[in-house]
């Protein structure tokens, strides 16, 4: 199913290219069925059993093959890979319709969308670290092209090239623990990997040079710098792949990768990590209260919600496994359709200063309302599947850090602060003096809006068809 879907990938890619660039109609439209149809043949998805037949989903294609290396394309179909599969793929249709008001280079625009969607598609199926590692590092090309040609304002070049930093340096760690595999075991493949007895020495040290190399992709303080600045200069297309889908690779790395082959040492680190995490999401909940740019304001909330997965990743039991899958979901939904909203605000007044707007919901109400919607599921409102993720994650954190889950209460408390400021210093209020013409969003901004808000409402109702996907998949794979 894999090689179905890079298959339609590669072909709407293809048909790009043979496109004229000054033929809009037929880009626009062709991106979208090319879209359209790799999101449906990932929904078949769910019909594969991947919870029993695990190793029966498992492809292998080799590369190379020595008789101490082997290196072959082998992906893995399973709980975990198919629901980041389907994010991908519902994501790539929200960017392809939002990327219909670009300006310049839009045959550029889509043939990069794609690429993107190509490269996580196998990222999220890797079975083999270094292969995962190529996926990995192959998309800050794409991402930065989308950042510094795209950008909208004038210090574009500097956030692509602090994106591109930043990543690179940490990737180079893991780069070194891929090699020591290699050396010693000759191969990087989870599943020879974790037949293997590993020695605990040797397990903490591959175990750092891994986390340092996700680390800044979640990203953790003091490796966070990247992304607000990354969002604040990135056009919307660029700001909904970074929030919904890219920051997401870290955690599924962590997950994928060092809670399934290295136990102890997470195990070993964990007061670290815990340490980390909440500095994390003290530190951006505080600093969100003094940004004036609203882009930087839902990128440093974005850094909170990511932190509090992470915690839950490492702690190991059931209900935080769960939540923080459930919150990668709901981060992904709420936060894309935020920077969504955003842009088209920043595309019609060309500023995003928090002081430029007031009282807006007496000119554009229908913006207003999904905007209060998205500002609530941001903060966990009940009734949203944030509420339901955050709930389920803190639960576990309390049967197993009690302690540690009072501090990270303090993150839902800040967000519930810069939410509502951001809400009602927009929304309310005497209006702005500013605009001197307005109008409300359009219909294709409306059917961006109103699936991402069904999705977010229905989920929050009814969770269980996501938990009930990843229970015994958790249990058997990680408790």
């Amino acid at each position: 199913m894999l090689l179905i879907l890079n298959s339609f990938t590669i072909l709407t890619i293809i048909y790009l290219l043979f496109v004229p660039s000054n033929n809009g109609l037929y880009l626009k439209n062709g991106s979208l069925i090319g879209a359209g149809i790799c999101f449906v043949t990932s929904l078949l998805l769910l019909k594969v059993p991947s919870t029993l037949a695990i190793y029966l989903n498992t492809n292998t294609f080799y590369i190379i093959s020595f008789p101490s290396i082997q290196i072959s394309y082998t992906y893995l179909i399973d709980n975990l890979s198919i629901i980041f599969i389907i994010l991908t793929t519902f994501l790539t249709i929200i960017v392809v319709m939002t990327a219909r008001n670009v300006k310049y280079r839009l045959k550029e625009t889509y043939i990069l969308l794609f690429i993107s969607q190509f490269l996580l598609l196998n990222a999220f199926t890797m079975t083999e670290i270094l292969l995962f590692y190529i996926f990995f590092e192959a998309l800050l090309i794409p991402i930065f092209l989308l950042i510094g040609i795209w950008g909208s304002q004038k210090n574009k070049i500097f956030a692509a090239n602090q994106f591109f930093i930043y990543t690179l340096f940490g990737s180079f760690f893991m780069l070194i623990g891929i090699i020591l595999l290699y050396l010693f075991i000759g191969s990087s493949n989870i599943f020879i990997l974790k037949n293997y007895l590993i020695s605990f020495q040797f397990e903490k040290i591959l175990f750092i040079l891994f986390f340092i190399g996700m680390y800044n992709k979640i990203p953790l303080i003091p490796g966070h710098l990247w992304l607000p600045q990354a969002h604040v200069e990135a056009p919307t297309t660029g700001s909904i792949l970074l929030a919904g889908v890219l920051l997401k690779l870290g955690s599924y790395g962590f997950l994928r990768f060092l809670v399934f082959l290295f136990p102890k040492a997470c195990f070993y680190f964990l007061p670290l990590i815990i340490a980390l995490t909440i500095l994390s999401i003290v530190f951006s909940s505080i600093t969100v209260l003094r940004q004036l740019d609203l882009k930087r304001i839902i990128a440093y909330s974005s850094i909170a919600h990511m932190n509090f997965l992470v915690s839950a990743i490492f702690v190991k039991n059931l209900l935080a496994l769960t939540g923080s899958l459930l919150l990668q979901i709901a981060h992904g939904l709420s936060s894309s359709a935020l920077f969504f909203i955003v842009g088209i605000l920043y595309d019609r007044y060309k500023t995003r200063n928090i002081y430029y707007y007031s009282g807006l919901v007496t000119i554009l109400p229908f913006l207003c309302f999904f905007f209060f919607v998205f500002s609530l599921a941001n903060l966990g409102f009940p009734g949203t599947v944030n509420f339901i993720s955050e709930f389920l994650l803190f639960l576990g954190l309390f049967k197993a850090l009690p302690s540690i889950a009072i501090l990270s209460l303090s993150g839902i408390f800040f967000s519930a602060i810069y939410s509502f400021i951001l809400v009602t210093r927009i929304a309310f209020g005497p209006a702005t003096c500013f605009i001197k013409y307005y109008y409300d969003i359009t219909r294709r901004e409306f059917l961006i809006l109103f699936p991402i808000t069904i999705l977010t409402i229905i989920t929050g109702f009814v969770p269980k068809y996501l938990t009930s996907y990843w229970t015994f998949y958790l249990t058997v794979w990680y408790l």
